[in-house]
């Protein structure tokens, strides 16, 4: 019974063996022919699932490569992972939406003024000086003493010395002063968005109608559901039809109007109604005031 045992035992073994072997052997072979489906190089967001690999979730398949899911536009950055943005330079916030003022920061970036930007920042002088060619640090020009400069001075050819605006700022009528350069009054926003000057600079926003989304992989603006949304303002007795960056509203069958005030239509009176409607307003007379 002892040597049944041990030889019962060595063959358990030896099959528990095999096995354990022929588990790693597969699985090394998933992990190779993962590895050459994808050039050698593992890629993010793939997962295997037993014999089979796909996205993992909160990624999705794009012309078979993997990428991750953001259910709130990044707008000012890329999706990096699932729900999860990478900010441009300049910009922070879950979704890349707030603006970052450098101007605020311990170490300021300007050695003496600093202007904060939308997404980025630009550096001033006071009067007296110039602003080197690095952007950031201004030197001291006897010259510019004379002009009382708002914004510094610069030098130019033959040694003339003139005032100098930054960048979104022209010089006023005095030659001194600078003021706001409004560039809304050109066509510098994109298709569906609307410009609002800034001082110094400008922002485009959605216009009415529209909200900022992904469309085809990108951060644009996109029509605004306001029948999904339920920011219309049809009657209740009335249809919503979305249309792109707008609405419109339908009275339903048995009401008129222009849809966003509708009317009940009153059935139609039988003949027999009628008479006796019209003998009626013949019997009723007005009551005379009384003299």
């Amino acid at each position: 019974m002892i040597r049944i045992s041990r030889r019962i035992f060595v063959v358990m073994l030896h099959f528990i063996t095999l096995s354990v072997a022929h588990h790693q052997d597969s699985l090394r072979r998933s992990a190779e022919d993962a590895l050459e489906h994808t050039g050698g190089q593992a890629r993010p967001g793939l997962c295997s699932y037993g014999q089979t690999t796909s996205c993992c979730l909160g990624w999705r398949n794009v012309n078979g490569i993997c990428q991750p899911v953001c259910k709130k536009p990044c707008v000012n950055g890329k999706c990096v992972g699932p729900d999860k943005c990478l900010c441009s330079t300049g910009y922070k916030g879950p979704q890349c939406d707030e603006d970052v003022n450098e101007c605020g920061f311990l170490e300021r970036p300007c050695s003496q003024r600093c202007m904060n930007t939308h997404g980025s920042y630009r550096c001033y002088c006071e009067p007296g000086y110039t602003l080197s060619a690095d952007g950031y640090t201004c030197t001291r020009e006897a010259a510019c003493f004379s002009l009382r400069c708002q914004f510094g001075c610069q030098m130019e050819r033959g040694g003339a010395v003139r005032c100098l605006c930054p960048p979104g700022l022209h010089l006023a009528a005095d030659n001194k002063t600078c003021e706001d350069v409004d560039e809304c009054r050109r066509d510098v926003c994109p298709q569906r968005q609307t410009c609002r000057n800034t001082f110094g600079s400008f922002v485009c926003v959605c216009r009415d109608g529209y909200v900022m989304g992904t469309v085809q992989g990108s951060v644009q603006c996109r029509d605004k559901d306001e029948c999904l949304t339920g920011s219309h303002r049809c009657s209740r007795h009335a249809q919503c039809v979305n249309t792109d960056g707008s609405y419109t509203c339908q009275c339903l069958e048995d009401y008129f109007g222009n849809g966003h005030t509708c009317w009940p239509r009153r059935a139609p009176q039988s003949k027999a109604a009628m008479y006796f409607s019209y003998k009626l307003s013949k019997r009723t007379k007005p009551i005379q005031p009384s003299s």
